[in-house]
């Protein structure tokens, strides 16, 4: 995706889950028996941290049980297959225990650090532990080291032949191994280079590039809420971003995103959706009517999420959107960059206490 163009595009709250659950996959079979139990999370580690989140802020981190569990992570009822999944996820990432429609289920130390940890190291070491608890995982990523994985293809062959697994699950095995390892990244949660070891023939490894630059620690990931923002690209707007909105969207609590900052796989509206629906509250600069940046917000709308608007005239917000919160700034006033900042961490503030109030009157609510 380019970084840089006309216009533009551009961390744990998905979209509500809701509805009555369809019906239930089926267990694909392993190893030849019916219905065998899948020995990694088909949910990604960023998702499963939902689990123990809600347990910390809706019950103050003591035992939840299944159903009022369900609830606050977005489902209607504790037998929703989709809720189990995630429930066994979390338990078999470490950050919980206790599986089941009708189990009580206690935060364990290992999702404390992630969710709330006295430093950045313990969530950066849970994190990383977490990941490792699940041994699939921790003996594909020893196999690997910290060399990139190969293309699809020849990484699903490996992951069939060298750790068996299941035909029917490596897709699932490969996606979800893939975003865990660019979730643990972005908080600079991986381990050092190792030395390389010896490249076995027949795996897809030979000839392997060298992996990415490590992030700039200024760009390392710190909140597991995210903010994505929407504005143009260029010019000033990146300075703007940078120098304003990056320290006060982090001052709130909140991992500022940008359009230009996504490198995930599918095209750009997908990573964009993706991401709105991963973001806790957004933060729309309407400066210019920028008409991808209207388009972004329409998502946002339609995907009930609370943003927060800021332009450089109130003639660029649509009156329609006037009433929820707006910041307007001018650029000739004194100290207007510092009291911009300021009001931007406190809205996204509010934004998160209140969301109703950031969210227009025809998406507010449960989906039904």
């Amino acid at each position: 995706m380019p970084k840089k163009k006309t216009g533009t595009v551009t961390e744990t709250s998905t979209p509500k889950e809701s509805g009555k659950p369809k019906r239930p996959r089926t267990t694909p079979t392993s190893g030849g028996k019916k219905g065998a139990a899948w020995t990694f999370p088909k949910e990604t580690l960023e998702s499963a941290i939902r689990v123990p989140r809600a347990i910390d802020e809706k019950h103050g981190g003591n035992p939840m049980n299944a159903a009022d569990l369900a609830k606050a992570v977005g489902f209607h009822q504790s037998n929703d297959w989709r809720f189990l999944d995630l429930l066994r996820a979390a338990n078999q990432y470490g950050l919980v225990s206790g599986s089941g429609a009708h189990a009580t289920v206690r935060l364990e130390k290992l999702g404390q650090d992630i969710v709330a940890p006295e430093d950045a190291s313990d969530r950066q070491r849970a994190l990383l532990e977490a990941f490792r608890k699940v041994e699939d995982f921790k003996k594909v990523e020893e196999f690997y080291g910290s060399k990139p994985l190969p293309e699809d293809e020849f990484f699903k062959n490996t992951l069939s032949r060298q750790f068996s697994v299941p035909r029917d699950r490596v897709d699932r095995f490969a996606e979800v191994f893939r975003e865990n390892l660019a979730f643990l990244m972005s908080f600079a949660a991986r381990p050092p280079k190792t030395p390389p070891r010896e490249k076995p023939s027949g795996t897809g490894e030979e000839a392997l590039p060298e992996p990415p630059e490590p992030l700039k620690e200024d760009r390392v990931r710190r909140f597991l809420d995210s903010c994505f923002v929407m504005m143009p690209f260029g010019e000033w707007f990146d300075k703007y971003y940078q120098q304003i909105y990056v320290p006060a969207i982090r001052a709130a609590g909140f991992e500022p995103v940008r359009a230009d900052e996504l490198f995930n796989t599918g095209t750009v509206v997908e990573q964009i959706w993706e991401q709105i629906g991963k973001s806790t509250v957004l933060l729309a600069d309407l400066t210019g009517k920028n008409a991808n940046v209207f388009y972004e917000l329409g998502l946002a709308h339609a995907a009930r999420k609370p943003v927060v608007f800021a332009a450089g005239q109130i003639d660029d917000i649509p009156f329609d959107l006037r009433h929820l919160r707006v910041i307007v700034y001018d650029v000739r006033e004194p100290q207007w960059a510092a009291t911009l900042s300021r009001q931007v961490t406190e809205f996204l503030k509010n934004a998160k206490a209140d969301p109703a109030k950031s969210i227009p009157q025809p998406f507010r609510g449960d989906q039904e």
